[in-house]
């Protein structure tokens, strides 16, 4: 990284190898491949012993930081915290090196060992429905893993590990078991919740978990409060822009009947989305590269469609990063095509979630590794909690950057070559002002959406609404569907905190940025040194933006 690392910049590194090893391997640290935090009580205290040791060694905020964010998530302990990472674990192993018995015979024992600790620990007392139906959801998703992987390998001590592991994973699921449950999609789990759901138990750590897990300096009711207001100043533009479309159409005019009726007249074939959305990104990326972020001469993205086993958690699109911390980073961009998800169907849907995943998360990674414009640190390139609002707020404002770019593009008296191509791709699919306004209709449809998933957020971890009242809220609030807004929803309550990312941090980022052109500085050299800087925590992050965008230089 550029520099030899202190005592305790190392010791901080080797903590962070110890609780995320799955992490560190898909970093590509290779010394963790096929190994993953046990999490019984010895282990846990001897790790929180050396977090504090080194708390009371650390030398600047960042390291302080990323301690007490570790620290914080090993106390949060709830029966499917593990599960997510253990299927990226699996997935990731599966990525970087295929069927290596060895490697998935060793992750399969610890994520038995996990499994089998949390279950004496945590299976006696008795959760909230909505904990246990994400820990059933999870389950489910981790046995499709597994089920490809035992059809996949042909290594009799590969099967049988995995053999176990699955045992281990039923009886676990069990132990959390709701008589209802078994797809775990919105038809079968939502009339549950509203029967029988209610507060689901964070109040006293939820407000922990934004400070130091995420970062976050705002407070759980500033959070809200700022989403709130954000959902009142744009619902009406979403709402206007809702009447334009309606109209023509000769339907209702709300967001739903549209939303419907967009995705039935403008649906690309499943089987050509991911077709559509390589096409798209090769017109794309020289526009992108002119106005909006430069990217680095290494980069690696390979989109493929969900797989089944992940659906659980992508419910529209996603991507996963590999290899950040070598000479060889890349990445895999998921898009979602199961009907019963809330996939992204129509033209307009799909350009936003490529604008989303590639030109945010995907460059952002990408650009951070190869340390393109700027110059992060080992230990600002490590993965926690603390990368997400950054990341995250990325991708959200990128949205709004693009949509106003159109704009410009589709009114442009002359567009340059690569302008043409991309504009010329996009008549392929219609009219072009037609597909400009629905672009915009999806774009603050997401807006709400995150603003939403900020507010159900709050409510939710801080017992104000159940999951099932707060879906109800936002349904009548918004006119979207209750299926939308809960899959946007209950995806993100197995990770408390995160949901607020995109709005909250994106919309900060924007400000930074409008400072930035205020004093003359270049839109595409911000963008990129701000997808340039790893993740070294927001407030800092945010700093560091700040300082550049009031440089004289």
């Amino acid at each position: 990284m550029g520099k030899k690392l202190s005592r305790v910049e190392q010791d901080i590194f080797e903590v962070w190898k110890e609780y995320m090893p799955n992490t560190a391997f898909l970093q590509g640290v290779e010394e963790c491949a096929g190994k993953f935090f046990v999490p019984t009580d010895n282990n846990i205290r001897n790790l929180l012993g050396k977090i504090r040791a080194l708390d009371k060694k650390a030398e600047n905020d960042l390291e302080r930081k990323l301690l007490r964010c570790l620290e914080t998530a090993i106390k949060f302990e709830e029966p499917y915290t593990p599960l997510e990472d253990v299927i990226w674990a699996f997935y990731g192993h599966l990525v970087k090196e295929g069927i290596h018995a060895d490697h998935l015979s060793s992750l399969s024992l610890s994520v038995s060992k996990t499994l089998q600790a949390l279950k004496a620990r945590l299976g006696g007392k008795d959760w909230p429905i909505e904990v246990k139906v994400l820990t059933i959801n999870q389950c489910n998703g981790l046995l499709g893993m597994l089920k490809t992987i035992l059809e996949e390998t042909k290594d009799t001590n590969l099967k049988e590990a995995i053999s176990r592991l699955e045992d281990v994973v039923v009886d676990y699921r069990q132990t959390f078991f709701v008589e209802e449950v078994e797809e775990g999609d919105f038809e079968e789990v939502f009339p549950i919740l509203e029967e029988k759901g209610g507060d689901i138990g964070r109040r006293e750590i939820y407000p922990r978990i934004l400070r130091d897990m995420y970062d976050y300096p705002e407070t759980a009711d500033e959070i809200e409060k700022k989403a709130l207001a954000w959902l009142k100043e744009e619902m009406p533009v979403l709402e206007e822009i809702t009447e334009k479309i309606a109209k023509p159409f000769g339907i209702e005019a709300s967001v739903e009947k549209v939303d419907e009726e967009i995705t039935k007249r403008e649906s690309i074939e499943k089987s050509k989305v991911v077709e559509f959305i390589i096409d798209m990104r090769e017109k794309l990326r020289r526009v992108v590269e002119k106005r909006l972020v430069r990217i680095n001469p290494r980069y690696e993205t390979k989109v493929v469609e969900t797989p089944r086993y992940l659906l659980n958690l992508i419910s529209t699109a996603a991507m996963i990063d590999f290899n950040t911390l070598t000479d060889h980073p890349f990445n895999m961009f998921f898009v979602t095509t199961d009907p019963k998800r809330s996939p992204p169907t129509s033209g307009p849907d799909l350009l936003q979630t490529l604008v989303h995943e590639e030109y945010g998360h995907c460059v952002n990674f990408s650009n951070s590794a190869t340390r393109f414009a700027a110059k992060p640190t080992l230990l600002e390139l490590l993965e926690t909690y603390l990368h997400y609002p950054i990341s995250d707020g990325i991708s959200f404002f990128r949205e709004y950057e693009f949509m106003m770019l159109l704009k410009e593009l589709v009114s442009k008296a002359s567009p340059t070559e690569e302008e043409e191509a991309f504009l010329k791709t996009l008549k392929s699919l219609g009219d072009l002002d037609k597909f400009v306004l629905e672009s915009e209709f999806i774009l603050m449809k997401w807006r709400i959406v995150r603003f939403l998933r900020a507010v159900g957020d709050v409510r939710i971890n801080m017992g104000k609404q159940s999951i099932a009242e707060f879906v109800n809220w936002a349904h009548e609030r918004t006119g979207l569907s209750k299926k939308m807004i809960y899959n946007q929803i209950i995806i993100f309550q197995t990770r408390a905190g995160y949901a607020p990312c995109y709005s909250i941090a994106g919309e900060a980022l924007r400000k930074i940025q409008a400072v930035a052109i205020k004093n003359g500085k270049n839109v595409v050299d911000f963008n990129t040194y701000a997808s340039s800087l790893g993740f070294p925590t927001r407030t800092i992050f945010e700093e560091k933006l700040e300082a550049y965008a009031r440089s004289t230089e």
